[in-house]
Parts: C-alpha cells; sequence; structure tokens
C-alpha cells in the first residue's frame, strides 16, 4: 500500500498501540497473520486490480498512485507477487488519477476515476515494455459496479443531491426518497419526512457521518435529530441489504455520509435559498394546505492547513422555515366552529448546523482524521387538530469523532475510530416553552360506552389549551471501533481476512414528564352536542388527573458490544465468496427499578457471493443469506409507550349527559417497587433474516443496472402481554374473573414476539447513470407482503375472536408492544405494493441545467376494519363477565368488555386505501462562468408541479362505527416555488 517511512512520532506510536492493545484484548485468542481491505462501513473507498504485462503475466513490485484535484495528498500501493494491488481508505471525489510504472515498462496513466463512498471497483493495470520516460494514458468510463460484494447498496453524489429538486428542505435526508424499497410519507405534524424499509421502521437505521455514529438512541429518526446541509455532503452510500459482517447492526438501512474533504487548494460556496409562502399553490379545496415558506443560507470553504500535509472542511446553514399544516375543509369546519377564535399557523423551525471535519497525514502510512457535527433547531409540532402553537419540540445535538487510518504494509492495515453523539429531542423544559396551566382539551364527534367506562369513536376533532404533559429526554451514545485486517495472496485463492469491535457502552435515555395545571386536573374530554353542528358546543364526558406534577417516567441505559470476523475468499479470480459472524451483546437495564431489562448473545451469520460473468467486469450477479440484528434503540429497549416503570396514580371520571358521574376508575401508579412489569431473561434483540439475489451491469456511458429479489422476515420483535387479568373457561366459554395482583390494573411480561411476524417479499430495479453531463436515477420496487403467525397470548382479541388473525394489510409496528390487535398501530407504510422514483439532471448547452424528480407510490392501508356492539345494534350481554368488578374497593374495567369487533370474517378484508401519493418536481437553472475557478449558478425549482393532493393518512382508517371514517388527512404539500444562487469557488 503506500510506502513506509520511519519518521513516526511519539503521539503516532502511543495511539496506534492503543488501539491496537484494545483490539487484541477484544479479539482474545485470534490471531491472523494480518494488506487488507477492510470492510468496515466507511466514508471511503476502494480500488483494487491486477498488474499484468501485454502478454498477460502478472507483474510484481509495481508502484501505484492514486491523487485527485479535489483531494488532499496522494495514496500509493505496491503490487505483490500474483500482480495485485489495492487502495484503501480512499477519501470519495471525482477526477482521481491512478498511475503505474516499473523498471522497464511505460508509464500507466488511467484519468476519469470516481471514489464512492463504501464503493469497492475494479481497474486492472495492463503495462507495455518501454521507457518510464513514455507514459500511455487511458481514459473511458468510470468503474461504478462493486465486483466483490453481495451487498446491496446505492452511492449517490453531494451534486447530484444539490442539482435535482427532491424536497424544499434541501437536507441530506433526501436523499433518502429515491433510495430503492424506501416507503416515505410527509410527517403530519413536524413537516418532514419518514422512511420506512423493507419492513423496518423510520428509526431502525444506522446513520453514519465518515464512519462516526451519529444516530440518537432515543429514537433513531434520519429524517428529524439529524440535519445536514447539502453543502456539507460529498457522497453517500446507503446500504438496504446483505449487510457483511463489519457493517453496523441495523434491521432498516446503513446510510454512509462522507462529507467533503479538504486539498491543496482553497474551495468553497455560499447558497442563499428563498421561497416565499405567495409562491405556494392550495390543493385542498376549501381547506388549509400546508404551504411552506423559507430562507435558508448555506456556506462552505475547504483546502490546506499546511499544503501536502494536513486539510480542513468546514460548513453550515441557517434554517428558518415555516410548514403549513394540512387541514381538510372539514377539519377546518371543525376548528372554527369549536373554536370561534380559531386562526390558521404553521409550524415554525429555526436553527443552525455545522459541520467541520480536518484529515493530517502524520505520515506516509498514518492519516488522523477529526470531525464535529452541531445542529440545534426548535420545530414545532403541531397536528392539524390542534387550535393553537402548543407542541413545540426541540431536535438535534452534537456529534464528535477521531479516526486513525495506518496501512503497516503492503498486507496489514488498521482503523480505530472514537466518537460520541448527544442527538435528541427535547433536552431540556425551557427549551420547549415549560408545561401548560390548562387541561388539554379533546373534542369528539361521539362516544360510546364499553367496560364500564365511555370510550370516544374516531379522532380528535379539535384539541385547545395545551398539551396534558410534556417530557424532556436527553440521550448519549458514545462508540469505539476498531479493525485490523490481513491479505493473503496465495492460499486456496486469496484471501481477505478482517476482524473488529463496535462498542457502544453506556447508551443513555431519560424521559422526565412533566404533567399540565400540576397533575390536578390535565385532560378533558368532550362530546358535541349536536354532530350535525359542532358550533353548538360541547359536554365533558371525561377528565383525568394524576397525583404528580412532575415524574422520572423513564431512565434506561443500554450497551452494545459486537465484534466480527470475516473471510472475502476469491477461490477464483471471477468468484468472491465473503463469509462472516457478528455476535453482538446487547444489555440493557432500568435505572429506575435497578433491574437488568436483557441480556442476550445476539448472533449474526452471514455469507454471500458475487461472481464477474465478463473478463471487462461489467456484469456481476450475487446472492447472500444473512441475518441483521437491530440497532439499539431506547424505543424498543424501553416500554414506557406500553407501562412506564414509574407512573403516576391516575384517576378517570366518566360522566353522564346530564352531568352526574358514570362511574370512576382509578388505575394505581407503578414504581420501581410496585412496577408492574416482568422481564423474559431470554428476550432477545429483534433481528431480520434476509435472502438476496442480484444482477448488476455497468452499461456504456456509465449506466448501471441492478436488479435484485429480497425476501425478509421480521423475528424476535419486542412484545408484551398482560399477566394480571383472571380468564376463566366455563361451560359457555372464556371469562374474566378478576385480577392476581389486586393493587395494579395490569402486569406486562416483557419478552421477544415469537407468535407473529412480517414477511417481505420485494422485486426491484434500479438504473442509474452519473456522469457530468447526465445524472439519472431510477427505480421501482413491487412489494407484496404478509403478516405470518397468530395472535399473542392473552390478547382479548384472540379470547373473543379467535378465527380472525389472518392479515394480509395494515400491519401494526415493527415497534412492537402491540397488546390488542383492535387497536394496533396501523399507520406502518409498508404495505404499499408499488414504489417509483425517477430524478435526472442535465447539462444542457449554454450552461443550462434542466432536472426533474417524479415519484409515485400505492396508497397506504386503513388497516383491520372494527366497528362497535354498539354499531352492529348488540349489546353487550355480559358473556365474558360484567362490564366491571370492584376489587380492592375500585372499579376496574373488564378488558373482555370491549365493544371493539372485527366487521368481517378476518382482518384482511374490506380495507380501505389511500389515493396513490404522485409528485412532479423540475428546475431550470444556469451557471454563469466568472473564471476557471469560480462560478454563480441561479436555480429555480418547483416542487409538486400538478399541486395534487393525495391524503397520506385517514383521519380513523379501521374504526367504521366512527363518523370520521374513510375521511383523509394529512394531504401532501402543495405546489411551491424557490428561488436559490450559489456562488462555487
Amino acid at each position: 500500500m503506500r510506502r513506509i517511512r520511519n519518521d513516526q512520532n511519539i503521539f503516532l506510536r502511543l495511539g496506534v498501540h492503543w488501539s491496537l492493545a484494545i483490539l487484541a484484548l477484544v479479539l482474545g485468542s485470534l490471531t491472523i497473520p494480518s494488506d487488507s481491505v477492510l470492510a468496515q462501513t466507511t466514508a471511503d473507498g476502494t480500488i483494487h486490480g491486477r498488474v499484468t504485462d501485454s502478454a498477460g503475466a502478472a507483474i510484481a513490485g509495481a508502484n501505484i498512485t492514486a491523487h485527485s484535484p479535489v483531494v488532499g495528498g496522494s495514496f500509493q500501493a505496491v503490487s505483490d507477487p500474483e500482480g495485485n494491488y489495492r487502495l484503501t481508505d480512499l477519501p470519495q471525489g471525482t477526477d482521481y488519477i491512478l498511475e503505474a510504472g516499473i523498471a522497464g515498462f511505460e508509464k500507466f496513466v488511467r484519468t476519469g476515476l470516481v471514489v464512492r463512498a463504501g464503493l469497492n471497483v475494479t481497474v486492472d493495470v495492463s503495462l507495455k515494455i518501454g521507457s518510464q520516460s513514455q507514459t500511455v494514458e487511458v481514459s473511458g468510463d468510470a468503474p461504478l459496479i462493486d465486483t466483490q460484494s453481495a451487498e446491496q447498496a446505492v452511492n449517490l453524489s453531494g451534486e447530484l443531491l444539490r442539482s435535482i429538486p427532491i424536497t424544499g428542505r434541501h437536507d441530506w435526508s433526501d436523499s433518502l426518497q429515491i433510495t430503492p424499497g424506501i416507503i416515505s410519507a410527509s410527517s403530519d405534524a413536524e413537516g418532514g419526512q419518514t422512511y420506512f424499509l423493507r419492513g423496518s421502521e423510520n428509526e431502525n437505521h444506522a446513520t453514519l457521518l465518515d464512519g462516526m455514529d451519529i444516530g440518537s438512541f432515543e429514537q433513531n429518526w434520519p429524517s428529524n435529530t439529524i440535519s445536514i446541509a447539502n453543502e456539507s455532503l460529498g457522497d453517500l452510500q446507503i446500504k438496504t441489504g446483505a449487510n457483511d459482517a463489519s457493517s453496523p447492526a441495523a434491521m432498516g438501512m446503513v446510510i454512509n455520509l462522507a462529507s467533503p474533504v479538504g486539498s491543496d487548494q482553497y474551495h468553497g460556496s455560499f447558497l442563499y435559498l428563498i421561497g416565499p409562502a405567495s409562491l405556494n399553490g392550495n390543493n385542498v379545496p376549501n381547506g388549509n394546505a400546508a404551504p411552506s415558506a423559507s430562507q435558508q443560507p448555506d456556506f462552505s470553504i475547504g483546502g490546506p492547513i499546511k499544503k501536502g500535509r494536513a486539510w480542513f472542511f468546514f460548513s453550515g446553514r441557517y434554517i428558518h422555515r415555516n410548514d403549513g399544516i394540512s387541514q381538510t375543509s372539514a377539519q377546518q369546519s371543525y376548528l372554527r366552529q369549536i373554536d370561534p377564535g380559531f386562526q390558521s399557523f404553521p409550524n415554525e423551525s429555526r436553527g443552525m448546523v455545522f459541520l467541520a471535519n480536518s484529515s493530517v497525514q502524520l505520515s506516509a502510512r498514518h492519516r488522523l482524521m477529526g470531525l464535529a457535527q452541531y445542529d440545534s433547531r426548535k420545530q414545532d409540532a403541531n397536528y392539524q387538530w390542534y387550535t393553537n402553537n402548543i407542541a413545540i419540540n426541540q431536535y438535534g445535538g452534537g456529534a464528535y469523532g477521531l479516526r486513525l487510518i495506518s496501512l503497516w504494509s503492503p498486507r496489514l492495515s488498521t482503523r480505530f475510530l472514537v466518537s460520541y453523539n448527544n442527538k435528541g429531542l427535547d433536552g431540556s423544559l425551557g427549551a420547549i416553552g415549560g408545561v401548560g396551566s390548562k387541561p388539554e382539551l379533546d373534542v369528539y364527534q361521539s362516544d360510546t360506552p364499553s367496560a364500564g367506562a365511555l370510550l370516544a369513536l374516531g379522532s380528535s376533532l379539535a384539541t385547545l389549551n395545551n398539551l396534558n404533559a410534556v417530557t424532556v429526554s436527553p440521550a448519549q451514545k458514545p462508540t469505539i471501533t476498531g479493525d485490523v485486517g490481513y491479505y493473503i495472496p496465495k492460499a486456496w485463492g486469496t484471501h481477505e481476512l478482517e476482524a473488529g469491535y463496535y462498542l457502544e457502552p453506556h447508551e443513555v435515555n431519560k424521559t422526565t414528564t412533566y404533567y399540565a395545571n400540576h397533575g390536578q386536573l390535565i385532560q378533558e374530554n368532550a362530546v358535541l352536542n349536536n354532530p350535525n353542528n359542532p358550533s353548538a358546543g360541547y359536554t365533558i364526558f371525561e377528565t383525568q388527573s394524576v397525583d404528580q406534577s412532575s415524574l422520572l417516567t423513564s431512565y434506561i441505559a443500554a450497551n452494545d458490544y459486537a465484534w466480527y470476523i470475516q473471510d472475502r475468499w476469491h477461490p477464483i479470480a471471477q468468484l468472491s465468496i465473503t463469509a462472516g459472524l457478528r455476535p453482538d451483546w446487547v444489555s440493557a437495564r432500568d435505572e429506575i427499578l435497578k433491574a437488568s431489562t436483557q441480556h442476550s448473545w445476539n448472533y449474526a451469520p452471514r455469507v454471500g457471493g458475487a461472481y464477474v460473468l465478463t473478463k471487462n467486469q461489467k456484469n456481476v450477479v450475487r446472492a447472500s443469506w444473512t441475518k441483521i440484528t437491530d440497532i439499539t434503540n431506547a424505543a424498543y429497549l424501553d416500554v414506557s409507550n406500553l407501562e412506564s416503570t414509574n407512573t403516576p396514580t391516575t384517576t378517570n371520571t366518566y360522566y353522564n349527559p346530564d352531568g352526574t358521574i358514570l362511574s370512576t376508575i382509578v388505575t394505581p401508579g407503578t414504581s420501581a417497587l410496585n412496577s408492574g412489569l416482568t422481564f423474559d431473561p431470554k428476550r432477545r434483540q429483534g433481528y431480520v433474516q434476509e435472502w438476496l439475489l442480484g444482477y448488476r451491469t455497468q452499461l456504456p456511458g456509465e449506466l448501471v443496472i441492478d436488479v435484485s429479489y429480497i425476501d425478509r422476515e421480521y423475528k424476535d420483535r419486542p412484545a408484551a402481554y398482560d399477566t394480571n387479568q383472571i380468564y376463566t373457561t366455563t361451560s359457555t366459554g372464556t371469562v374474566w374473573s378478576g385480577l392476581v395482583n389486586p393493587s395494579l390494573n395490569n402486569t406486562y411480561y416483557v419478552t421477544s414476539n415469537r407468535w407473529n411476524w412480517f414477511v417481505y417479499h420485494g422485486y426491484e430495479v434500479t438504473v442509474t447513470k452519473q456522469t457530468k453531463k447526465i445524472q439519472l436515477f431510477s427505480t421501482y420496487t413491487y412489494s407484496p407482503d404478509h403478516l405470518a403467525g397468530t395472535f399473542q397470548p392473552n390478547d382479548p382479541t384472540a379470547i373473543i375472536e379467535p378465527t380472525k388473525f389472518a392479515n394480509n394489510a395494515g400491519l401494526g409496528s415493527v415497534r412492537g408492544y402491540v397488546t390488542n390487535d383492535w387497536t394496533g398501530d396501523t399507520r406502518d407504510r409498508m404495505w404499499q405494493r408499488n414504489q417509483s422514483r425517477t430524478g435526472v439532471t442535465w447539462q444542457a448547452p449554454w450552461k443550462i441545467r434542466l432536472s426533474s424528480t417524479v415519484t409515485a407510490q400505492s396508497g397506504t392501508p386503513g388497516g383491520p376494519v372494527i366497528t362497535t356492539l354498539t354499531a352492529l345494534g348488540t349489546s353487550y350481554s355480559n358473556q365474558y363477565g360484567p362490564p366491571t368488578l370492584t376489587i380492592d374497593g375500585r372499579t376496574v374495567s373488564n378488558p373482555l368488555a370491549t365493544t371493539y369487533r372485527f366487521k368481517y370474517a378476518n382482518r384482511g378484508i374490506g380495507q380501505i386505501w389511500c389515493p396513490w401519493l404522485t409528485q412532479w418536481n423540475t428546475l431550470l437553472g444556469r451557471e454563469f462562468r466568472i473564471t476557471d475557478r469560480q462560478s454563480v449558478e441561479a436555480d429555480l425549482n418547483i416542487y409538486n408541479l400538478t399541486n395534487n393532493g393525495a391524503g397520506q393518512q385517514f383521519v380513523n382508517g379501521y374504526n367504521a362505527a366512527s363518523t370520521t371514517f374513510g375521511e383523509l388527512q394529512n394531504v401532501q404539500l402543495p405546489r411551491s416555488a424557490q428561488i436559490s444562487v450559489r456562488y462555487h469557488f
């Protein structure tokens, strides 16, 4: 690899020795004779190949050098006795030049190469006999397909994302909008996008920046907790399947962002973007569209600290954006009649985003890189039915890391990285405006009796006053990784042996809940006096109070200690077989309970192969089988969405229409002494089992086509079932007889879901072309999915309607913890069958740029359709026991006395579907050249050109007894326009 010099300093020696010492401790007795291509997920790329003479004989000892005008420094390697060479850890960049030379042969120069994040490409070198003073220059299409790996991955350049109109936010996560296998939709509160991959949730993704994990432990939403300007992007690699053993644990995407690096010339940019609200259309007749108004300056600068030795890059953005809140004409009418003073308002977003990196060539074989990224954004998160600005959130945090790459010999290389991030949501009470002094008031169209209580039907028509509670939830995630690789040139073929560790110790998420009105009266639920006339007022039918003003409700700490071993074996030149094992020791602890909630080894073996069909390295078939452990995430390890460790005692009082009390139900609080939670000692981290088959080819003109079939099964999702109910079998059926523990209503056994699992089948075709004149990305996915298995234990649904499990749409969340299948989460968008995405940009004559993106997704189902006994004209007749019992001096509801029922013969029948979501965006721009190194570009972006207005969610998709059944909401963003000017030097 790079030539070895002896000018190391003491600091370098200590750093490298520390890295190797930690690695030795983790690997224990494993010994490998360590010229390697490290497979650890990285922002860097690899060029490898074989050096031969005109007759095809291997040439050993040839000196190989790669360099680029946009990357500081140069990179060297030496061909081995078999003629093989490899250049690893190359920073992403364009216009790389590869030079090869040895005495007795003409110098070889290959121009126009592209290095992509995480991509491993082949460039063979053929030397002709002659003098080194003579040069043979070779050009042509840059190789763009990975011939070594079975991984399913897409590479997108930062320049592509800056050149095509995807979303008006111009954020790094726009890249996910055009990623194969992705389902995306507008968030109905924050206005951004949520992203689902082949059955995984929005937080099942691992997000790396220059190899550093920047995902939040709290809830790893890429589009909210991580904000990075497009000017801060050099390249992206998004792995969506067949991840090798070196990849971080994640059932969803492994997103690898590469920031630009400094070079020996100063370079930078300044962009100013403005999108006035007046340039928005209205795609909600008689309602309120979701217009966007933004002013957003971006800047970047990079260059040498010391030429040939040290470089820097720095970028930033100021966010000033107003996102309108989509409200249908019906929702607007309800809001104005229920609250005559209502005026439409936007969700505001304000904040700063920064990124800085530096790289230092410590010696010919050691490079040190540092990175800091920070963002802090206040982001309102008001829903369609809020009458005023009552939901203020703060997103972001910092991420910091150091990475040392060492190439010790033509065979041995190591990498060490340490990083820390405190990304999250709502780090302090002051940042979100405090807690309200009034009870939250929700108004519904109707209600129905059930289990001795009154249940609201449908969703809230209007929310007044303030939220009933707010939470403060700081989080942190440290990461330490190390890798060692060794190349064996001749042992029944060649081997690239790799081993490493991935440590994330003491991930923490701590949640404190602050209750409105000091807890005395936090919630009022009301029903319209006249369902057909909201202006006739409403009547309170339920109130709720708690016995606390604030409470530490969740405190989760977790560790993920992983190591991996892997061998990429080339038994013949055309075939690569990669086999590896990644065990993750995942432990979680509830710091309120002072108890372990999970301790498990999660073994993830995987094997994949790639076979090169043609001598030109342009046609490859691949196949893999993988078992991929899910990322550690407080949203899964914590069970606070089910039953917090600490909860206040809650009193719900229900009222008859005349104001008299119908019933009072007290739910006892939980604490460390009486938590109501027990944990399965064999509980494991969720995982996905995946098969993948694919074919990829590179055609002339740098056109790449990939065709794949993916089969996934999601196993060991989080699950919990209630163990406190006494169900008695009688001659007429099962009845409810009381509580095992009279001091609590529910006690939950937290375990892994062995009873039902999501099964994904996907067929994908992707076409890409990324040249200087044309950049094209197009993908289509078809995915017929289903839910396999049966009901969980003690699910009241299973007792009352045991034959209706069948389900072919409307799956809830892989987050799990669904204990009642009538009311499970049905928002998961993975049941959408068809997804098509195309983006293209053309550098037309006269320096004009034309760009367009077209996306189309089939609609989301509303979920299994339910109704109520009242709607069916049937009253509850005590067939499952009385509606309530008096236990321990208080009234307790019978879970089996629910009035919910599936409307049809099984859960898959009769579901309603949202319309297709389609959008066409365009861009027209022109570049004005000032000098050879300076230019100005002016762009006009138009989004949703046809002003489509598809609703992306149902108001209440599954409850046919609700008067809002079938009504759509969260209408896509209307037509809008933005103007931007970018100066680049």
